[in-house]
């Protein structure tokens, strides 16, 4: 198993920056432009990552750290559920189908906060929803789960995309064959 995904070092990596040029704002004790932006920034990165997706138990141990500022803080709720979630995750999933799954889903995590942080009328935002939505229909049909946490996923965003359409049929065909093989215990 990988044990540095770029996608997740990218996005932990953004947060460092983020609070680092939080940091270097000048502290004079007043809310300035530029104190506003590096607040929002390091607010919007701090989200990012604390939705990262660790591939590997050192990126796990990377999160952990993150998510508990270096044990100066303690870990919320959400966060927590998502750690115990990682953890289940590593923890249950052959290697192969986990760091297939997990690749997928962080490409399609990626293209779309790419796509979602474009402002409306964009040059090129066309292009980057094609993209996102490519990578979402990657991850549905081309992805088996590697297991039932993988798969619950699977079909909430299968039916999110599909939302005010008829549900696609290569969706529901790769999802039952999803069910089937878990089903069956072969991972």
């Amino acid at each position: 198993m990988s044990t540095n995904s770029e996608t997740f070092c990218a996005l932990l990596d953004a947060h460092d920056h983020a609070v680092h040029r939080f940091n270097a704002v000048p502290d004079d004790g007043r809310v300035t432009p530029e104190y506003e932006e590096a607040l929002q920034a390091m607010g919007k990165a701090l989200d990012r990552a604390d939705k990262a997706v660790p591939t590997s138990w050192s990126e796990f141990a990377r999160l952990l750290g993150h998510m508990a500022c270096g044990g100066q803080t303690g870990i919320d709720e959400d966060n927590a559920n998502r750690l115990i979630l990682h953890a289940r995750r590593l923890l249950a999933a052959p290697e192969e189908y986990r760091t297939t799954w997990d690749a997928a889903l962080a490409e399609y995590h990626r293209l779309k906060a790419t796509f979602d942080d474009m402002p409306s009328g964009t040059d090129g935002e066309d292009e980057a929803n094609e993209a996102s939505l490519d990578a979402l229909d990657t991850l549905i049909v081309d992805t088996p789960a590697p297991d039932f946490d993988a798969l619950l996923l699977k079909m909430d965003m299968a039916q999110e995309r599909c939302e005010g359409i008829t549900f696609i049929e290569e969706y529901a065909t790769a999802i039952r064959a999803d069910v089937e093989r878990l089903k069956q215990g072969v991972r």
